[in-house]
């Protein structure tokens, strides 16, 4: 069996890393982090139905750095916390009008760049990105499972 050589790995993951610093250098543009963009992209996808369990989800982020966002948000005038009446302790997250204006904004511009970038790709290419990833994706999982079993 052919073994991967760890310059193949190394090289994945140099390339992980510098799409997510393609994102972060893409949140500062607009002043924030880049989990900080996170939290925007949910909030604009999701409405007023979010609420921080549900980013902590999506994401896999930490409580306290999702909570300390939203601190931030609702201090920049953003986002409203709502009392949901099934769960007193989980709250809804409400985009103010402010807060919608630019969260759409944000989130409308990356995803007119993702496309771009996905478009210039092409439908092979693409296909076989997310294809290989979900390969990655599954086989590293069950590894680890057979691994911890």
């Amino acid at each position: 069996m052919k073994r991967t050589t760890i310059t193949q790995i190394n090289l994945f993951n140099e390339l992980w890393r510098e799409t997510n610093a393609i994102y972060e250098e893409w949140a500062k543009k607009y002043g924030l982090s880049y989990y900080e963009l996170l939290v925007v992209l949910s909030l604009s996808e999701g409405g007023n139905h979010r609420t921080q369990k549900d980013i902590v989800t999506q994401w896999l982020l930490p409580k306290q750095t999702v909570n300390t966002i939203l601190k931030g948000f609702l201090a920049r005038g953003w986002v409203t916390l709502i009392p949901n009446d099934e769960d007193r302790r989980n709250k809804s997250i409400a985009l103010t009008e402010t807060g919608r204006e630019f969260m759409h904004k944000i989130s409308r511009e990356l995803n007119e760049h993702e496309c771009r970038a996905w478009d210039e790709m092409g439908p092979e290419c693409t296909k076989a990105l997310l294809d290989g990833m979900a390969l990655y994706n599954r086989l590293f999982r069950e590894e680890h499972k057979n691994e911890h079993a």
